[in-house]
């Protein structure tokens, strides 16, 4: 069993704390005069952080109506209270070294006062090589029936191990003893009692709400014991307790049920933060008598005991009650107060005159007797005003839009599942109006209470709003300004995966937050098995592995922004059947998004390719080809500039919309994704577009016989059997871009001694140094093949700058095909394509262009050709399309004019 150790050894200090806290660069907090303060707030942004010297536990915001941040110090330095199997292992003079540290260091617990409850276990996962020490606790004496809780465990496993039948059993530390009177707490937990112990209170354990400790309450029945059914606060704990309740009561026994509040703390959380207090117990007393209430009018008048106010509304059984004390009740209850006084004094008891001297409030003793119960129910006014219980949950506001604001409430029904509506303001203007509200946007939902009952109402919900605003964004993915990345079914926050809660929002520190996208499906609960990496290279190459830390490095493409003001864009080009739609659709299914390739912005309006662009943050915008030609004579075909994509690569404005308010207002979204285009054909545009652009081609070169087959088998991959990717990566942020920042410097300065472009240097050292980073999700991503991909991204960076100052090659081959028809074709007339009398000037009819080169078997698509023709660098162009005479047939034909 446990050793004898000095506790001291195995708690966090207040000055180990103040020291990381010091030391730490988000905080820079300073010592004044017993504080630490002055850091900038993580939710505000001030300069207001604060927490005490003596007691460092909660660092928090000092300006607590307008922001009231706090986080436990616990919280904010895991690395303090982490990785404890490996810093204490155990030795021989200290076999619990592990369990002692984890109980000291991790659970704040004072393990002196714990010596001889429990001794260090091994556990290994069935199936597994993975071996963890555990806490492990003894039930019985024979030592055959045991609970453990496993110090490391793997993510998504089991944290705690049972052996042996624990049925109708609890336990209780070796020396507590239940003396008659007592009071004794059922909790579920052996951190539960642990906690318990240390506030000076004594429990059993029941270790978990399905087991009634029925042999152990028969082991002290008849003592007067005070059993307090004192069970977690989540769904399933209120249910057993009322159960607990019951049996306790049946097997002829005292008992009460104690409620913790809501949101999910347990007995040893209140216990590092020191509220296990006398007064925290009778809180949690009184709300138990609430939640054990029969009636409504039971409910009500403990309600009455507590606050003895004359109206009031209460909620029971999600339906809502007025309740009025008035005078009847008054005069009844003084009538009987008086009563009693005058029995007291003529009895003439020493008791009596003790309690006279005590100046004793007999409306109160006869308010809690029996009597009273009468009394109220006799005069007492309980009148229903709802069939519904509504609770007020938050006031939302879009991220952007003012207009755009609810009030957002739970509707509980007595006999299905709550839901939950969005309210406009006018809805809360009376009780007629929020009677409308219910019964448009409820099956069934009433209130009938007068306007003064809903105005009392109304003033609780309105403070709640007010404490609560919370946030909704348009898109999914990572958002600025909380520094938490948002989906559907999960938040990520400095590396922790956040679950909504039960409000249906994210608590990202004193922030609630939520995205309201519709149509648009990532999931982040995937499976990540990192060993289908060398299958992808042997199917994608290093074209398809370029575009992976790409995709990575898309993940974290803001926070890259924001130290290196920029991040490429990425074009993958290939030949038909070379992979590039599978590279693509494998990719998605990387980050939770199921059949999937991309965007054609050619079939997009206006408005609906900007909104495409904002709909995700720090997840890649696909661009993929359309059919380019649609057969038209003119060539008028919708084309869309990539040079209006400039601005994203330094995450600026998508475009500009104007506010339907009726005013002036305008506001600019904000590219916060990045840009991938993948087509067959390379993309062209202006020098200072193609500078941006990583480019790749896929080609078949490497394939083989197998790799088909490998290739297949990532067609078949779902966002279920590969998602995970997302999650991983996201977990690692701060790991990831440290490994990312290093690598850069590395690239940047091998690069820079063999590219004179400065802008295409820092975009190809950006995405080496994200295939650097991907080393921290994949194994298989050694020195040797990082190093390899950057060469390889080194050479395209070296043909990316030969391109610059170069023409497309649609524009190259135009001008060669033109050279070969107009002169060395031999069944035509030397220069019959040049219809310019002008010998400085180059005028051709493009249609007829492009018939001659079908005849002599070249083929040009006219839509690429009217999109590429005006970059030409070998002839520029004077103007397109204008109407002049043929100097051949002396016609007036549509002409592109260059310079000779």
């Amino acid at each position: 069993m446990s050793t004898a150790i000095a506790s001291s050894e195995y708690r966090i200090g207040a000055e180990d704390i103040v020291k990381a806290l010091l030391g730490d660069a988000r905080f820079n907090l300073k010592e004044r005069g017993g504080y630490l303060r002055g850091g900038p707030c993580p939710s505000c942004g001030k300069n207001e952080l604060f927490t005490s010297i003596e007691k460092p536990w909660v660092l928090k915001c000092s300006r607590l109506n307008k922001c009231g941040w706090e986080e436990t110090t616990r919280e904010l330095l895991p690395e303090l209270f982490e990785n404890i199997a490996e810093k204490y292992t155990p030795t021989q003079q200290e076999p619990n070294k592990t369990a002692d540290a984890y109980l000291g260091l991790n659970r704040g617990f004072d393990i002196s006062k714990l010596r001889g409850m429990y001794e260090q276990g091994m556990f290994q996962y069935p199936n597994s090589p993975h071996i963890t020490p555990t806490v492990r606790v003894y039930m019985n004496e024979l030592r055959t029936v045991w609970w453990e809780r496993l110090i490391n465990p793997l993510s998504g496993r089991r944290k705690a191990n049972f052996k042996g039948d624990y049925k109708g059993t609890a336990w209780t530390p070796a020396n507590m003893k239940l003396e008659r009177g007592d009071r004794c707490f059922l909790v579920e937990g052996f951190f539960h009692n642990l906690a318990l112990l240390h506030a000076g209170r004594k429990a059993a354990t029941c270790w978990s709400c399905n087991n009634f400790p029925e042999k152990f309450i028969e082991q002290h029945k008849g003592k007067n014991i005070r059993w307090t059914v004192a069970l977690d606060a989540d769904p399933a704990g209120r249910k057993a307790a009322k159960k607990f309740a019951q049996l306790i009561e049946k097997m002829g026994e005292r008992c009460e049920v104690l409620i913790l509040p809501s949101g999910g703390k347990d007995w040893d959380d209140y216990h590092r933060t020191g509220s296990i207090t006398g007064a925290f117990i009778k809180n949690c007393l009184y709300y138990g008598r609430l939640f054990m209430s029969a009636t409504a009018n039971e409910k009500a008048y403990h309600h009455y005991l507590r606050h003895e106010l004359r109206y009031y509304i209460i909620d029971f059984d999600n339906c809502m009650y007025r309740v009025e004390c008035g005078e009847k009740f008054q005069e009844a209850l003084e009538t009987a107060a008086a009563v009693r006084r005058n029995k007291e004094e003529q009895e003439g008891s020493e008791e009596s005159e003790e309690k006279q001297n005590e100046e004793m409030d007999w409306r109160r003793v006869v308010l809690e007797s029996p009597k009273g119960w009468d009394i109220f129910l006799q005069h007492a006014d309980v009148s229903n005003i709802s069939n519904v219980f509504p609770e007020m949950l938050y006031h939302e506001a879009d991220e952007l839009l003012e207009k755009e604001q609810y009030y957002v409430m739970r509707i509980n029904f007595p006999r299905k599942a709550p839901v939950i509506i969005q309210l406009e303001g006018s809805y809360l203007s009376s009780a007629q109006n929020f009677a409308a509200a219910l019964l448009s946007k409820t099956a069934g939902g009433d209130f009938s209470g007068t306007n003064g009952d809903f105005l009392h109402l109304r003033k609780r919900w309105l403070n709640i709003a007010q404490d609560k605003s919370n946030t909704t964004v348009k898109y999914l993915g990572y958002v600025p300004s909380v520094n938490a990345y948002l989906f559907d079914d999960a938040a990520f926050y400095k590396g922790k995966q956040i679950k909504l809660n039960n409000e249906g929002y994210y608590q990202i520190g004193d922030r609630g937050i939520r995205p309201i996208l519709k149509g648009l499906n990532i999931t982040t609960d995937g499976v990540f098995d990192p060993s289908w990496l060398e299958n992808y290279v042997k199917a994608f190459h290093w074209q398809g592995l370029s575009l992976l830390a790409f995709w990575l490095g898309s993940l974290f493409a803001q926070q890259i922004r924001e130290e290196q003001k920029s991040f490429p864009f990425f074009e993958l080009t290939g030949e038909p059947g070379a992979g590039k739609s599978t590279i693509l659709e494998f990719l998605w299914k990387c980050v939770g998004r199921n059949g999937y390739e991309g965007f054609d912005i050619l079939k997009a309006t206006a408005a609906g390719q900007r909104r495409a662009f904002s709909q995700l943050s720090n997840l890649p915008i696909v661009l993929i080809e359309s059919d380019r030609d649609n057969g038209s004579k003119d060539g008028r075909v919708k084309m869309f500039d990539m040079d209006h994509c400039k601005p994203f690569y330094n995450g600026r404005g998508t475009g500009t919309r104007g506010v339907n308010n009726g005013g002036n207002e305008v506001y600019d979204t904000i590219f916060q994704g990045t840009l991938v285009i993948s087509q067959n054909a390379e993309v062209g545009g202006s020098e200072a577009l193609l500078e941006r652009i990583v480019h790749c081609h896929a080609s078949k070169d490497h394939h083989s016989l197998g790799t088909r087959d490998l290739a297949r088998w990532f067609e078949r991959q779902t966002a279920e059997n590969v998602g995970g990717f997302l999650r991983c990566a996201l977990r690692a942020e701060k790991k990831i871009l440290e490994t990312y920042f290093a690598a850069f410097k590395h690239y940047e300065e091998k690069f820079g001694n063999e590219l004179e472009n400065l802008r295409i240097l820092k975009n190809h050292a950006q995405i080496a140094a994200c295939g650097a980073a991907l080393g921290v999700l994949f194994p298989q991503m050694t020195r040797q093949r990082v190093d390899t991909l950057a060469n390889y991204l080194l050479e395209r960076a070296k043909i990316r700058e030969g391109r610059i100052g170069q023409d497309h090659p649609i524009v190259k081959e135009f001008w060669d095909v033109y050279y070969y028809l107009n002169e060395e074709a031999e069944t035509k007339k030397e220069g019959f394509l040049n219809h310019s009398t002008d010998v400085a000037v180059i005028a051709i009819s493009i249609p007829q262009f492009i018939s001659v080169a079908r005849d002599e078997g070249f083929f040009f698509q006219r839509n690429l050709l009217i999109e590429h023709l005006p970059t030409s660098q070998r002839h520029v162009l004077l103007s397109k399309s204008v109407s002049r005479k043929s100097r051949w047939t002396g016609k007036t034909i549509r002409r592109w004019e260059f310079v000779a």
